[in-house]
């Protein structure tokens, strides 16, 4: 959800956890801590994108310590998970940022989100997350719609064998959710559920009713 309006009309379905961050234009960045703390009274599983900048996924010391600033912020109030991640110059996950940023997170449920799509060996990198310790990846299988990158999406979930989740993002919508349902090891579903000329409150509806019959 890309504002703390999104996060209101959102707690009236049916829904497991929200992704909470600002800036759709920008792709989604880190919230306002307040507005974070004003979504926790509406939904209680709210997992807050920490993503300082618009842009790459190579940061510097003060958009580190500006993300761990906001991860300890997400953990005091009580947020269940957050949503980051950190490459390298190389496009590589930045396995020590990640395992610092990984350590400020405590118990709060960690997914690494679609700068994973930027990798280019995503099999390494599938390795350095489950290393890491990240609960799940969110991506599109490296395309820009997920339904085009099913095909490396039911191979990212048979090489993972259960040790991390692999969950499908990206224009996922109820026309095309099926095709990744028919996958077992995949139970956990992205999906931005913009309310536009594409995509009504009745689709919304259908698509969390078939999300949550998984």
């Amino acid at each position: 959800m890309f504002s703390l309006k999104d996060c209101i009309t959102a707690s009236k379905y049916n829904i497991d956890r929200i992704e909470f961050c600002k800036d759709r234009n920008e792709g989604g960045l880190s919230p306002k801590k307040d507005d974070i703390k004003k979504a926790l009274k509406y939904h209680d599983n709210i997992f807050p994108i920490i993503r300082p900048r618009k842009g790459n996924f190579i940061y510097n010391n003060e958009e580190i310590n500006d993300m761990i600033d906001l991860i300890q912020y997400c953990r005091e109030v009580g947020c269940k998970g957050v949503v980051f991640g950190v490459l390298n110059s190389q496009n590589e996950i930045d396995k020590e940022t990640c395992k610092v940023l990984m350590k400020k997170c405590g118990g709060m449920s960690t997914t690494f989100h679609k700068a994973f799509d930027e990798i280019e060996n995503i099999y390494k990198a599938v390795d350095d997350l489950i290393e890491i310790g990240f609960d799940r990846i969110l991506t599109s299988g490296k395309k820009e719609k997920v339904i085009d990158g099913i095909y490396e999406i039911n191979k990212l979930v048979k090489y993972c064998n259960d040790k991390i989740s692999i969950m499908p993002g990206g224009s996922l919508r109820s026309e095309n959710i099926n095709n990744f349902i028919k996958n077992k090891f995949i139970n956990e579903f992205h999906s931005s559920c913009i309310i536009n000329n594409n995509l009504n409150e009745d689709e919304i509806k259908k698509l969390i009713k078939r999300i949550s019959d998984v």
